[in-house]
């Protein structure tokens, strides 16, 4: 059920991103809108990301097999890692775009034409393609702990940035105003960049298998401790997985129990840790203490 979501999830931003390229592209070049070009270009770039995502979940939501005994979803961290360095092209290319179109209005203002009115309506109508996309993205992503529906969300939230530039730029043009589009959209892939890096580093940790925070740690810990038979934890690892973690834990019990009084309590600590905390497995391994 939620690899069969997933896809469908991706499929529908890879009809909605070609849908957005082609009307872009097409109402950019008849209306004259240099701004809605440079978004067509970018929504390009938005369908080799569904695309790509369409094979990576194919591969990191099959089951766990002899080669890969704890699953694959390391491809979806791969995955995400890769749309955070395509996200941080695409601020590079908005602000050379920018960057361009602001010398050409400087070198001679005339030289650039007011866009058509219409395509005030295609810029709107994007932006709710794409409000409407990203809501459901990250609403999935939430759902199934999914890095990729989060980093295809984080993409769809910056082309609602920077489609609601082209869909500024174009109104205030119709008053004489050509110099607002490159400035914004210039200022507005700064932003896009530092969020892309910020995505990088969350890619690579989530890669090589970054341990908790110290307040997570220390909760875990607490709620071990807290049941019944468990004398000591011996030895304890957290790793995070996106909003979730995976923990290995070592606790020691009293050598007088049998082994079935103490795996009793092995598996009271894995529920417990499970119930009260975001934890996907808890591994519970017990010493005996004399």
């Amino acid at each position: 059920m939620k690899n069969k979501t997933l896809f469908k999830i991706v499929s529908i931003s890879l009809i909605g991103n070609v849908i957005l390229t082609l009307i872009k592209l097409i109402t950019g070049m008849v209306g004259s809108s240099q701004s809605l070009i440079a978004d067509g270009i970018n929504s390009m770039a938005d369908i080799l990301v569904s695309v790509l995502m369409l094979i990576v979940l194919k591969v990191s939501t099959k089951r766990p097999d002899r080669r890969h005994p704890y699953g694959h979803e390391k491809f979806e961290g791969i995955l995400y890692l890769l749309l955070s360095v395509i996200i941080m092209f695409t601020a590079g290319f908005i602000f050379y775009h920018g960057m361009n179109t602001l010398i050409d209005v400087l070198k001679d203002p005339t030289h650039i034409k007011t866009p058509e009115e219409y395509t005030i309506i295609i810029a709107g109508i994007a932006i709710i393609i794409k409000i409407s996309l990203f809501m459901i993205n990250s609403y999935f992503a939430k759902k199934y702990y999914s890095a990729s529906l989060k980093a295809d969300a984080n993409n769809h939230l910056f082309d609602i940035l920077s489609t609601s530039i082209s869909f500024i730029s174009i109104i205030i043009a119709q008053y004489g105003m050509i110099h607002f589009e490159p400035i914004a959209s210039m200022v507005i892939s700064l932003l896009i960049f530092y969020i892309g890096f910020k995505m990088i580093k969350e890619a690579i940790s989530f890669l090589v298998d970054e341990s908790a925070d110290e307040k997570t740690f220390e909760k875990i810990r607490k709620i071990i401790l807290d049941c019944q038979g468990v004398l000591s934890v011996d030895d304890l690892k957290v790793r995070k997985h996106m909003n979730h973690y995976y923990v290995d834990v070592e606790i020691g019990v009293s050598s007088s129990l049998t082994l079935n009084e103490a795996h009793l309590i092995s598996e009271s600590v894995h529920d417990e840790v499970e119930k009260k905390m975001d934890v996907l497995h808890c591994m519970v391994h017990v010493n005996p203490i004399s």
